[in-house]
C-alpha cells in the first residue's frame, strides 16, 4: 500500500511539474514570417508589456543625456529606476505567455540596469557608464530581433 501511495505521489508531482513548465515557465510563441517568434497577448497584457518597453527607452535616453552631460548622479538614479521590478504589478497572464528566453532577457535587463546604477554610484566615469549602457542595449536589440508581440486575435 505504501509503495502504491508513493508511486501516486511521484506521478502527481511529475504532472504538476510538467504543467508548471508548460503553462507558467515555458510561455508560448510561433515563428512569424519575418523569422521572429510571435507572442500573442490580450490587449491589457500587451499594453502593460509595451509600456515597459517605452519606459526602458525613455530611461536609455535619459541615461545617455545625463552621461553626455557628465551627470553621473542623474544617470545612476535613472538606471536604478529602470532596474526596479515589482513582481506584484506584472500580470500573471503575461508571465505565462512569454517564452522563457524572453523572460530571461527582460529580467536580465532589469538586473543590468541595477548593476549600472551601483557601478555609477561607486564612482564610475561617464565613459564607463556609456559602455554599460551599450551593453544593456544589446539585450534590447536581441529581444527586438528575436520576438514580436502581436495582439491576440490578429
Amino acid at each position: 500500500m505504501k509503495k502504491t501511495c508513493g508511486i501516486i505521489v511521484l506521478l502527481l508531482v511529475a504532472v504538476i511539474a510538467a504543467m508548471t513548465w508548460f503553462f507558467v515557465i515555458r510561455g508560448s510563441g510561433v515563428k512569424g514570417e519575418d523569422g521572429r517568434t510571435v507572442v500573442m497577448l490580450p490587449p491589457s497584457d500587451r499594453a502593460f508589456f509595451l509600456a515597459e518597453m517605452r519606459g526602458w527607452l525613455e530611461s536609455v535616453q535619459a541615461i545617455a543625456e545625463a552621461l553626455g552631460n557628465n551627470d553621473i548622479k542623474a544617470a545612476a538614479e535613472e538606471a536604478a529606476k529602470a532596474g526596479k521590478v515589482d513582481m506584484s504589478k506584472i500580470p500573471g497572464s503575461l508571465l505565462r505567455r512569454l517564452p522563457v528566453e524572453m523572460k530571461q532577457l527582460g529580467f536580465g535587463t532589469h538586473a543590468a540596469f541595477r548593476d549600472m546604477a551601483k557601478t555609477l554610484q561607486g564612482g564610475a566615469s561617464a565613459r564607463e557608464g556609456m559602455k554599460m549602457l551599450s551593453s544593456i542595449m544589446l539585450n534590447c536589440v536581441a529581444c527586438h530581433a528575436g520576438y514580436r508581440v502581436d495582439p491576440e486575435g490578429k
